[in-house]
């Protein structure tokens, strides 16, 4: 139990306590033992670089992580791949066991993952001076969990270092941009995958599967007197036993935990503008383009922390510091309960025959949320004839306001027994290779009768969001075919691991599979059509040896008689209703066995 208080000195910092603590295992006096025996190898250590304004450079970050490393048994820092501009990505690795390779031991893994937007550097901070603890303090190392660091994932970013990005934000003086090299946003990523970050960061959370996930960021938009709030998986999205052991176990002790340590903490404010009183606001529901989104697919439990970027940077690195105690002192006592969570959570998915997605908050109901906030005020503004907002610090208030905090799918979709994707879709089937997607292929080809969805309604986006020209509102009819599986093919079994994944991905009504993001495009164009000269006759034909076709075609005329007098229209009627009509037309190209 996790039960003493062991200090170290923050350098130079003036605006928030001199002292972080961390719980320890050992008493007191045996924790002064340790450090004086210990304090000859201590001189060998780097200085932490952490300042109360200041934060490393991306060269400075990993010459650090290699010098804490090589002094301890318990860690392995390794490169884990290469950024779009060729900067690596590296992973560290603490396990007190020694166990530096995925599934040595039943151990439950946390992953931390620093600077995905490295103009938010506190866990960047936090990281290191919790890596200087342990360095220092073996015995404050977790021997009951397996701890995974990022040190940073945007490193082009990170690389990319200037004084003038993340306006307003207080400190630290230089620090990375938002973006990639190639301008990506990498917390938008998780699906479409078009960084190389995103396939390194498949390689690690597929190698892995952690119990625990979390993403150090920082937030805007309101002010308030928190200087930490949390994102945790949204409960419906997430469902299942995870979703009841988050709400009912986790999150209660986390938030219980900062406040106990001074730090108490809010969920993560969603309002912009305006403050969060003045009708109380909604849950964050991160969709699977997100981080933590998408390690909800696999049933992994995942946290946003999210510090408010006007408080004093040594405050919001402290908190982020408190927070990994606070999650670590968790799985500690947790462990072996994460691993059944997770063991739970999956056979649970595998179970179910519907996959929900597409989830909104639900405003007919709330949960009351005693929320410590500024009063928002109102006043001229010196550069412009209007009224500007201000928070008013000297004006803080505590009281009950609305939090949306329930989500409902728009969407159910069955769960087939195999997905078919055509080996030509090439991009499709890299992704879920790296995703690590279990498949089957034939040895002959073979005529399989599937279910096929054709796209009925589709709105097309007229600027691009992240590299893409989304697809939104897509509505599809099913028809049931015949089609030709080659070798080469991939029969994907939906009863695996990754089966929300591949229901997200390979359904196009989805807000953020596949087809949203333009994967599946050229099925939306007609590669043939008729000149209206020589199909006049053709059509006339085609009237007069099909019945049913006449007859729809007269009740068409009827329905739509200023249509009638089109000939494009007319004729194009017909053509859709002939055998000329391309079956290939906006039929999605993932085929479904039920």
């Amino acid at each position: 139990m996790l039960d003493k208080k062991y200090f170290f000195r923050l350098k130079n910092n003036s605006n928030c306590n001199k002292y972080f603590y961390m719980r320890s295992t050992i008493n007191f006096i045996g924790g002064l033992i340790l450090i004086i025996n210990s304090f000859n190898s201590f001189a060998q250590l780097p200085k932490a670089i952490f300042d109360k304004q200041t934060s490393p450079s991306y060269s400075e970050l990993v010459q650090y992580y290699e010098k804490m490393a090589a002094q301890s048994a318990y860690m392995q820092f390794t490169k884990a791949g290469q950024s779009d501009a060729g900067n690596f990505i590296h992973l560290l690795v603490i396990d007190k066991q020694k166990q530096f390779k995925a599934g040595q031991s039943k151990k439950p893994v946390m992953l931390i993952m620093n600077g995905i937007h490295p103009g938010e550097t506190e866990g960047i901070d936090a990281s290191l001076l919790l890596l200087e603890a342990f360095v220092k303090n073996p015995k404050l190392i977790p021997d009951s969990i397996t701890l995974l660091i990022i040190p940073c994932y945007n490193v082009d970013g990170m690389v990319n270092r200037k004084q003038y990005t993340r306006a307003n934000q207080n400190g630290p003086i230089e620090k990375g941009f938002r973006a990639s090299a190639n301008n990506l946003d990498l917390n938008r990523d998780f699906i479409k995958a078009d960084a190389k970050n995103t396939f390194v960061f498949y390689s690690i959370f597929q190698e892995w599967q952690p119990h625990i996930f979390l993403d150090t960021h920082t937030s805007n938009g309101a002010d308030y007197q928190y200087t930490m709030t949390l994102i945790s998986s949204q409960k419906q999205k997430l469902g299942g036993p995870a979703a009841e052991f988050m709400y009912g176990k986790m999150n209660p002790f986390l938030y219980s935990s900062m406040k106990k340590k001074g730090m108490e903490m809010a969920p993560y404010v969603t309002v912009f503008g305006k403050s969060p009183d003045e009708a109380g606001y909604d849950v964050f529901v991160e969709g699977p383009k997100y981080s933590t989104g998408y390690a909800a697919l696999f049933g992994c439990l995942g946290f946003v922390a999210e510090t408010h970027m006007l408080k004093p940077y040594p405050d919001r690195v402290k908190a982020t510091y408190l927070l990994f105690e606070s999650f670590l002192q968790f799985a500690q006592q947790n462990s072996s309960e994460l691993v059944r969570t997770k063991e739970k959570q999956l056979n649970w998915m595998l179970s179910q025959s519907l996959y929900y997605s597409n989830f909104e908050v639900s405003k007919s109901t709330y949960t009351p949320l005693p929320f410590n906030g500024y009063t928002l005020e109102k006043q001229a503004s010196e550069l412009g004839n209007y009224e500007r907002n201000f928070f008013n610090r000297k004006k803080p208030f505590t009281k009950l306001i609305p939090f949306y905090d329930s989500a409902q799918a728009k969407i159910s979709l069955s769960i087939p027994q195999y997905f078919v994707v055509k080996q030509e879709w090439k991009e499709v089937i890299e992704r879920l290779k790296a995703n690590k997607i279990q498949y089957l292929q034939l040895d002959n080809a073979q005529l399989w009768e599937v279910k096929a969805k054709y796209i009925d309604q589709i709105s097309y986006a007229k600027q691009p969001y992240e590299g893409h020209f989304v697809h939104q509102n897509i509505s599809c009819r099913e028809a049931n075919l015949k089609i030709e599986i080659r070798p080469g093919d991939w029969l994907i079994p939906a009863k695996q691991t990754g089966i929300w994944y591949l229901m997200e991905a390979l359904s196009p009504e989805t807000w953020d599979g596949f087809m949203h993001w333009n994967f599946f495009d050229p099925i939306l164009n007609e590669k043939e059509g008729f000149s209206d000269y020589a199909f006049e006759d053709d059509a006339k034909q085609f009237l007069a040896e099909r019945p049913e076709l006449k007859n729809a075609f007269e009740k068409w005329k009827l329905a739509y008689p200023e249509k009638s007098k089109s000939k494009y229209e007319v004729l194009g009627f017909i053509y859709k209703n002939s055998p000329y009509q391309e079956k290939e037309y906006k039929r999605f190209p993932v085929y479904y066995k039920p």
